[in-house]
């Protein structure tokens, strides 16, 4: 397998498509130990590419639903408050904090889900965007010294 599919499949892997890119990555790894730290590189940029996309999706959903809303109430803060029952206090909780959650987008199903959620809310995208990366760069990082 070639260094670009390793990157292809990562981005495939980091959005809301199924797929695993540890797999590739641990074989090639295994098969090029001594360019270890290039293959971290192109899984990371790869999958954080992924997780970019998917944080924008979020972005495009909440501004489609913000064109086709007709009551001036019904904002993103509005939908969280009443639509999921969540307080106010733990919606402002949410957008304080809510973003450290990013650097749990490698975990398999709920990453995803995080990083669409982050997108939709609008939260502030150099910081969503590096924590995506740091995340991003410590799952493989974890895996490369495991298999070294």
């Amino acid at each position: 397998m070639s260094w670009f599919a390793l990157f292809v499949y990562s981005g495939l892997a980091a959005t809301l498509l199924p797929g695993g890119s540890e797999i590739l990555f641990a074989s090639l790894l295994m098969e090029q130990p001594e360019h270890a730290f290039w293959l971290w590189l192109i899984a990371t940029l790869g999958n954080s590419l992924g997780g970019y996309v998917t944080f924008f999706m979020g972005g495009l959903l909440a501004r489609r639903l913000r064109q086709t809303e007709t009551a001036p109430k019904q904002t993103i803060r509005y939908r969280l408050e009443q639509m999921f029952t969540l307080p106010a206090k733990r919606v402002d909780q949410l957008h304080s904090y809510g973003a450290w959650l990013l650097l749990l987008s490698w975990v398999p199903i709920i990453g995803d889900g995080f990083c669409l959620a982050a997108g939709y809310l609008g939260w502030p995208k150099k910081l969503c965007l590096s924590l995506i990366f740091t995340g991003k760069a410590a799952r493989y990082g974890v895996l490369l010294l495991w298999l070294a």
